[in-house]
């Protein structure tokens, strides 16, 4: 347990640090335009070190894009804010009379047009105001549901056992908020949780095991959901679940994406991103990790947004003006968010990555 005012203090350090290696790396006194479409490059580096940096470098839990390339990722342990300017600052808000623990099991981010960011907490979802204020949306804090237990189509959301993996989707137009709970899909709405999707749950030689990765999942305002498999999968194992109440089908893909060097079959998702209109962006690999591209499937369609062909032990990338998309040379970030014509990649590399996309 570390109190809160140490995480803040670190977190002044750090985001003073990524100024001051923003500058040094940039080699100009301001910040260059946003990428074009079909461009992309480097617009936030860590140091290193300081208490954020090496979290984010390390994994992500789901990342948010908002409006001015505002860019949140969790951590797991904390909500970490990127600002267009490059500063790193921890906006993780603070619990009700207690200190931030040190492990706080965060999953997912989705960001309110108020301000208000969602998040997963060990099994509640709750809201983080701007003041950093923490509100308690759904769940109960040490009060877990087993994966096998039988669920109402209905019930109340706060005081309600939700599994450790709830995470939150996205908001739709009407404020109705999609949540990924472990093999359950739920729609919360003026403080009742109402099913829409339920899978058996899996089982391994541990025990019974979530159907869905809720962190690498995503869904659109209009409520159609992306869900990622918790155990090992290709792309082609992506469930979507249409907003409109259509049953729910595999993610259709064509066999092969025109620059991609493998089948659509050996391609495995890192992490999904709604476009806003039915469809969804892929981080995705081939299964011996020999390049990593960007997809936007929609239609029935994929169409190659950005491609990389840099080993994964590469760690660094020093690319702070735009080049293109489908030649970078450094190996792409797993999360990825989607917001006004931009993609955004972060998570378990020092930088993070913005492709232009056009509108």
């Amino acid at each position: 347990m570390r109190s809160l005012a140490r995480h803040r203090g670190r977190a002044a350090v750090f985001s003073a640090a990524c100024l001051l290696a923003a500058a040094a790396c940039g080699g100009h006194s301001g910040p260059p335009g946003p990428p074009k479409a079909g461009q992309a490059r480097v617009i936030g580096q860590t140091t290193g070190s300081g208490d954020i940096g090496p979290a984010t470098v390390d994994g992500e839990r789901g990342i948010a894009a908002a409006a001015g390339g505002v860019l949140y990722i969790n951590t797991s342990e904390r909500l970490v804010r990127l600002g267009a300017d490059g500063a790193y600052t921890d906006v993780s808000g603070q619990q009700a009379g207690e200190p931030a623990p040190e492990d706080r099991g965060l999953s997912g981010v989705v960001v309110r047009g108020d301000g208000t960011l969602l998040t997963g907490e060990n099994g509640r979802i709750v809201a983080v105001a701007p003041s950093g204020r923490l509100t308690v949306l759904a769940g109960t804090a040490g009060h877990l549901r087993s994966l096998t237990a039988s669920l109402a189509n209905s019930a109340p959301a706060t005081g309600f056992r939700l599994t450790n993996e709830a995470t939150p989707l996205a908001v739709e137009k009407d404020g109705t908020v999609v949540i990924a709970d472990g093999n359950a899909v739920w729609s919360l709405a003026n403080g009742r949780l109402t099913l829409r999707y339920r899978q058996a749950p899996e089982k391994d030689p541990q025990g019974y095991v979530s159907t869905f990765n809720g962190s690498t999942s995503a869904a659109d305002p209009d409520g159609t959901a992306f869900l990622a498999p918790i155990t090992p999968h290709t792309l082609t194992d992506v469930v979507v679940l249409p907003g409109d109440g259509r049953a729910p089908h595999k993610l259709e893909l064509p066999a092969h994406v025109s620059g991609v060097k493998v089948p659509t079959a050996q391609l495995a998702p890192a992490s999904l991103a709604g476009d806003g209109a039915n469809g969804v962006y892929v981080t995705t690999y081939d299964a011996n990790k020999r390049g990593a591209y960007v997809l936007h499937v929609h239609d029935g369609r994929a169409d190659l947004v950005a491609a990389s062909t840099a080993s994964a032990a590469s760690a660094t990338c020093d690319v702070h003006k735009a080049v293109a998309a489908r030649d970078f040379p450094c190996y792409f970030p797993t999360g990825i968010a989607y917001h006004s014509g931009h993609v955004y990649l972060a998570g378990n590399r020092s930088y993070v990555v913005d492709i232009g996309i056009g509108t």
